[in-house]
């Protein structure tokens, strides 16, 4: 019996698996399988399915590109090997071809990073406050080079927050300049905020990634209209520590003292209760 449920625990855990996992991961695990087994034909074509059905993370994505141009270089396919190889070196100029694809490879892989055509690698530099004010919205953004712009289709902002697991996404198009506005939902008090930009392909697949932390404070800022301690007199009256713990027993006493004696020692031996009525401070 105890078996059987681990079985079936497994069964559901692989089934959860498959339904998270990126639309290329079933052709990039065939075509592993058939670059292993040396069929460098049937390993090309499922590289290219892996990209064309996408989703791929950077690591998977820049595996698939290099592997892709190893084998078209084998196989004799010299220009469909310089373009794998241009597009790997966008994604990482320090990319290694497999010492199992031969020199054949590694000479197209030199050969596309002497094309004068190359473009340099891509790179996303992200501005970010290191810390924000909890309870509002602050700003991403990213800036790219024009050339490296025109080469993704899109930018993907993840904001997770890692106590809460709370999250927010949203995507823009590229550009030089790219803003982003995380909103005031994810500025809860002392969370701490994983910011990541992903650059992506027409596919879905990741060519870039970029990622900081936000620290947000414990406390919104204090707006103008109620900052300083006397601001709402009235709400000091219900704060821990009543009345006596407000500012008003200050300014009685400084009022008392310049009224005279006799007007001090009725306002100090009079048996009643002090009420102060809420004050109102005008702004404008």
């Amino acid at each position: 019996m105890r078996t059987g449920a681990l079985c079936v625990a497994g069964l559901i855990c692989s089934i959860a698996a498959t339904a998270h996992a990126a639309p290329g991961t079933a052709s990039l695990v065939k075509a592993r399988q058939a670059w292993d087994d040396g069929e460098l034909d049937q390993a090309e074509r499922a590289y290219q399915e892996a990209l064309d059905k996408g989703g791929l993370d950077r690591v998977t994505t820049l595996e698939s590109w290099v592997h892709l141009g190893a084998a078209r270089a084998v196989l004799g396919n010299k220009n469909g090997a310089l373009t794998a190889f241009r597009v790997a070196l966008f994604i990482d100029e320090n990319f290694t071809v497999p010492a199992e694809a031969g020199k054949k490879a590694i000479a197209a892989a030199e050969a596309a990073r002497k094309h004068p055509g190359r473009v340099g690698t891509l790179h996303l530099s992200l501005n970010v406050p290191n810390d924000a004010p909890s309870g509002e919205p602050f700003a991403v953004n990213v800036m790219l080079d024009a050339g490296q712009a025109a080469l993704i289709t899109r930018l993907s902002l993840h904001v997770r927050d890692v106590t809460t697991s709370k999250r927010y996404d949203f995507e823009e198009q590229p550009g030089t300049v790219v803003h982003f506005r995380v909103p005031a939902s994810m500025t809860l008090p002392n969370a701490s905020l994983k910011v990541e930009v992903d650059a992506l392909d027409g596919h879905d697949n990741e060519m870039a990634s970029a990622e900081e932390r936000v620290t947000i404070r414990g406390t919104p800022m204090a707006s103008a209209e109620n900052s300083g301690p006397f601001a709402h007199p009235h709400d000091e009256l219900h704060k821990g520590g009543g009345f006596w713990s407000s500012p008003w027993p200050y300014l009685i006493g400084g009022a008392l003292l310049a009224a005279g004696g006799a007007t001090t020692a009725y306002f100090i031996l009079r048996p009643t209760t002090v009420s102060i009525g809420p004050a109102q401070i005008d702004t404008h």
